[in-house]
């Protein structure tokens, strides 16, 4: 194991592989595509005083606020930039790693080093994840901050280091790849000592997974060693597919930096045309309650009027009758 392994004790826990049972090379997929759960701690929330649906001041309701979400302080936005450089600077370390241990799998007779090889491309992978989503969560943040040059800059140079830095991880392994396909031009020589420059060349971009390509090696020299030589190969094909993943793999890592700005940008505004809906929707919520209110008092304001037109009818007839039968009536019987 590596010197760099020792050092960082941290991913032994995992036996060698991090991504639990799949080697980090044969992860179908992209590992670079946000699956992980390594997001950012949220930003922290002001917590208001009141309600947003209190009563106060006889007042149905309380307007929202309309602020963007809180942002960081400079402060707190340069000590996670702080925190993503070290990562960064871990990123190195790891990329002299991997270089280190795809020399000593060429220079092995077969392919029994390529699991360290394997295993320290999965933990950069991880740590590229890791160092993605704290450079967009930090993007957004100063995206938010509207104009704040320090952000602003603090976020160019990181991202212009974490490019720089995987951009030498993707020399490293177009290196060891060709230096790969070289070995497996020697090695396939040793077998067919009679093939031609244009034989050996397809050799080395030939499939060795596939049984047909291996048969036909074999068909000019079936002694043991040649079989060998030949196992050798293969494993050295198999180390080929796996840098030409990491590769891969790298360029979107590229892409997903390009596009973060416009990503981020597009869910803030998103998150704010949103609150504007809210806002409208609670005032349109406290216009109803109002003609409710109004109406309700309207309507009691009716039942009393209707209750009195009542009682004045009532008492107009009582009178009426009262009259009729205490006056006129014994005038009659007179």
């Amino acid at each position: 194991m590596s010197s760099y392994q020792q050092q960082n004790p941290g991913y032994d826990q995992y036996g060698g592989n991090p991504y639990g049972g799949q080697g980090g090379y044969n992860t179908s997929g992209n590992p670079y595509g946000g699956q992980q759960n390594l997001n950012p701690p949220p930003l922290v929330q002001r917590q208001s005083a009141t309600s947003d649906y209190s009563q106060t001041d006889g007042q149905p309701y309380n307007t929202l606020p309309t602020q963007a979400p809180t942002v960081l302080s400079n402060q707190d936005f340069l000590s996670r930039v702080d925190a993503v450089r070290k990562q960064i600077t871990s990123l190195s370390g790891q990329v002299s790693a991997i270089a280190s241990a795809h020399q000593r799998a060429i220079s092995s007779p077969d392919g029994s080093l390529s699991s360290q090889v394997e295993s320290l491309v999965s933990q950069t992978q991880i740590l590229n994840t890791q160092i993605k989503d704290q450079i967009k969560f930090l993007e957004t943040d100063a995206a938010r901050s509207g104009g704040n040059v320090t952000k602003d800059s603090q976020i160019r140079n990181l991202k212009s280091q974490f490019k720089s830095q995987l951009e030498q991880y993707q020399q490293e392994e177009a290196t060891y790849k060709k230096r790969y396909q070289d070995q497996i031009a020697r090695q396939y020589r040793i077998v067919n000592p009679d093939a031609t420059e244009e034989e050996v060349h397809e050799a080395a971009q030939a499939n060795w997974g596939d049984e047909g390509v291996f048969q036909t090696a074999l068909k000019s020299n079936r002694s043991g060693a040649a079989t060998s030589v030949l196992g050798a190969v293969r494993a050295r094909h198999n180390d080929i597919q796996k840098i030409e993943q990491t590769l891969l793999e790298l360029s979107q890592l590229f892409q997903d930096l390009a596009e973060t700005v416009v990503i981020q940008e597009s869910a803030v505004k998103a998150t704010e045309e949103q609150t504007d809906n809210v806002v409208k929707d609670t005032e349109n919520a406290n216009v109803q309650l109002t003609k409710g209110v109004k109406s309700a008092r309207n309507a009691r304001k009716l039942k009393w009027w209707c209750l009195g037109l009542v009682l004045l009818v009532m008492i107009v007839l009582g009178l009426a009758l009262g009259i009729y039968f205490g006056v006129t009536v014994p005038n009659r019987n007179k």
